[in-house]
């Protein structure tokens, strides 16, 4: 299909689509039903523009992002790469669970420089105060809230200690995680020292981190130790006490090691636990399902595929799969790119890693060596039974119906697929539905339909990217509720990242939503990730 015919399919037959939805015979009404999707599909919540908007021009996100409140206020505390003009900067954003890059407050680097490029205590910058003399580099990854009023505890990722590494093949160098203390809300933060080090001390080597929960008073930390991913520990309250006093409280962490919490946080041994993965990312206890969670991901490196995995435990300590939230791979990705520095948030808007029986899932996807584009994908989980949410991938199916129809649209009309071997397409030619993409055919478009099965108002949700970024010219896309076309996109070749639908509408039983894509110029190697999600609200 030529681009103007794609651009004008959804008008050219609206006709088509409106009789259509007319003769589907409507589905029973029911109270709510039963589903496999625990989670919706990912939709960005802040894009390149929002994320380099202004002070932050230049930089990329370089650690999770953590939240918290301060008198009813949302806050958000990031660290960043300042890839243009070297070194960390951080911010602290206002804004909601559905906008984390509402309002910028403030932008600053970490420290004011002393001897040695050491960080010294002075005004203006994010950190002012300094309990160590020898810190370089320091990252916001977690944060703690003691109360509304404004005091807060940061854990905080470190490189470079002493004034090690910084060299090709140890850029690292000594890494620990310290921890910060801020009395007015994030405005400004007093480095109090470090908790954590790798046993061994080994050269290069990133601590990475840090998911925490907390458990019978004490609060859990995850790290990278020499021995794989581990577990420290300290009771709350006497951080927090130590932390009031301008203290880190190093003597309080104890790794867990051969069944016990016994080592200290500072060299001691370890045992690995069970997941693997980056750990630059975040956890969470449910009150739901009484069950402790935790992101972890991989990047593309050495070719291997890109992925966000939530654990669960029952204590803490012993980990398994629970979910796979992505999973892509290296091929259809660029190199150095994926998910990365994923955080975790109340969907009801509790804190301190405490959640019920939803989740908010926010993760950087393809961050890179050198920024071309990235943005932040947000997911909703649900952690209990699974009703009234519809996604495509989930739902997949090797036959038509009842909630999602695989089919096939032109000039002439909207005709069913036909199931080949792994996915619905066409013996000649290319309208193609995979589990979680598409691909178009020079003069037809692939459509895919879901049939409302009862009345009500629904969310839909779906973020379009190019699948196979060796070669095409894009796509164009369209979304149509019953005649009405309600959305439409287009990206351009190599864009992994895409562009997001977010869309509220009522429907009653029988009414069909239309996902379509067509080609631009010509349909080569238009493969496109396309996998909508639905859901009653």
């Amino acid at each position: 299909m030529d681009s103007h015919a794609c651009q004008q399919g959804p008008k050219r037959l609206s006709n088509f689509w409106l009789a259509l939805t007319l003769l589907i015979a409507p589905l029973g009404a029911q109270a709510q039903i039963q589903t496999n999707a625990k989670s919706s599909s990912p939709i960005i919540v802040a894009d390149f523009s929002s994320m380099t908007n202004g002070p932050l021009a230049g930089t990329q996100m370089d650690a999770p992002m953590s939240t918290f409140t301060v008198n009813g206020q949302r806050l958000w505390i990031k660290s960043e790469w300042n890839y243009q003009a070297g070194g960390i900067k951080h911010s602290l954003h206002q804004g909601s669970l559905d906008a984390p890059y509402a309002s910028l407050k403030w932008s600053k680097t970490s420290c004011n420089r002393g001897t040695n490029n050491f960080c010294v205590n002075g005004p203006g910058t994010a950190f002012t105060a300094f309990n160590t003399s020898d810190t370089i580099d320091v990252w916001f990854v977690n944060a703690y809230q003691a109360n509304e009023q404004g005091e807060i505890l940061a854990f905080v990722h470190e490189e470079r200690v002493g004034g090690s590494g910084g060299v090709a093949g140890n850029q690292e160098g000594k890494t620990r995680i310290g921890l910060a203390w801020s009395s007015n809300g994030g405005e400004s933060w007093t480095y109090l020292g470090r908790i954590l080090s790798a046993h061994g001390e080994p050269q290069p080597h990133n601590i990475q981190g840090l998911p925490y929960v907390t458990r019978d008073g004490y609060i859990y930390v995850y790290f990278t130790d020499t021995s794989g991913i581990a577990i420290a520990r300290a009771p709350i309250a006497d951080v927090i006490a130590e932390a009031r006093q301008g203290n880190a409280g190093a003597q309080l962490w104890k790794k867990y090691y051969a069944g016990a919490f016994t080592e200290p946080g500072l060299g001691g041994n370890s045992s690995r636990i069970a997941p693997w993965g980056i750990t630059h990312s975040q956890a969470t206890y449910s009150t739901h399902t009484g069950k402790y969670y935790m992101a972890l991901t991989f990047m593309t490196w050495g070719g291997r595929n890109t992925n966000v995995d939530l654990y669960e435990s029952h204590d803490a300590i012993n980990w398994s799969p629970s979910l796979s939230i992505a999973d892509e791979t290296a091929s259809n990705s660029h190199p150095v790119s994926g998910y990365q520095y994923c955080s975790i948030a109340d969907a009801a808007g509790r804190t301190n890693a405490i959640s019920g029986q939803h989740i908010y899932i926010y993760c950087l996807k393809d961050p890179g060596v050198v920024p071309r584009n990235f943005a932040i994908y947000r997911w909703k989980v649900n952690l209990g039974v699974s009703k009234d949410t519809f996604r495509q991938s989930t739902d997949f199916s090797s036959s038509q119906g009842p909630y999602w129809w695989y089919q096939k649209g032109s000039d002439a009309g909207i005709f069913d697929l036909n199931w080949i071997s792994s996915y619905w397409g066409s013996s000649t030619d290319w309208p193609r539905i995979w589990r979680d993409s598409m691909h178009p055919a020079p003069v037809e478009i692939p459509v895919l339909k879901w049939v409302a099965p009862k009345a009500g108002t629904v969310r839909i949700e779906g973020t379009l990217r190019d699948a196979d970024i060796t070669c095409g010219d894009g796509v164009n896309a369209s979304v149509v509720h019953n005649g009405e076309q309600i959305y439409s996109t287009a990206i351009d070749n190599g864009d992994t990242v895409g562009k997001s639908l977010n869309i509220v509408r009522h429907v009653i039983p029988g009414d069909g939503i239309f996902f379509m894509v067509g080609a631009r110029a010509n349909h080569f190697c238009d493969s496109s990730r396309w996998d909508p999600s639905i859901t009653y609200e």
